[in-house]
């Protein structure tokens, strides 16, 4: 039998006890079982205020007071992990990119390209898709503490 991946440890903790009560080993297996949460937003809280947020686009630490993040309730701080800015730059990157492979497929298909040429093709879209536009109004900071002492 093929146990899942996601439930391995727990199946190791059992067959390492396999004698003992579960009340003993409750506490680990809900351990194991438990979700794992990751805070995807980076961000600085002072005074149960955001101050700064490291968007991930640009990778660069914003202040929400100066350059605009959408909300997101779902997020810790209530702030998207992008600002706005980033988010379209990298909604117009990923569909730029969408459609260039869909040309290559055709050019593919009609024979204007040879089936050798893909990889390069590929990795040129690829690397055009990667590329951060930097912020039109400039204002991020490598750091936390730049950001920090700037305001």
């Amino acid at each position: 039998m093929t146990i899942k991946k996601a439930y391995q440890p727990l199946i190791s903790l059992l067959e390492a006890n396999q004698n003992s009560k579960v009340s003993t080993i409750l506490e680990q297996a809900i351990a194991l079982a438990s979700a794992k949460t990751v805070q995807v937003t980076a961000s600085h809280v002072v005074d149960g205020n955001v101050v700064a947020i490291r968007c991930y686009y640009h990778q660069l630490w914003m202040s929400p007071n100066v350059v605009e993040f959408g909300k997101k309730a779902s997020s810790a701080t209530g702030f998207n992990n992008m600002c706005k800015e980033g988010v379209s730059k990298w909604t117009k990157q990923q569909r730029e990119a969408k459609k260039a492979k869909d040309q290559l497929l055709i050019s593919l298909a009609e024979g204007e390209i040879e089936s050798t040429d893909l990889p390069a093709l590929l990795a040129d879209i690829k690397e055009a898709q990667d590329v951060i536009v930097p912020l039109e109004n400039g204002i991020g900071y490598e750091t936390l503490e730049e950001l920090l002492e700037a305001a």
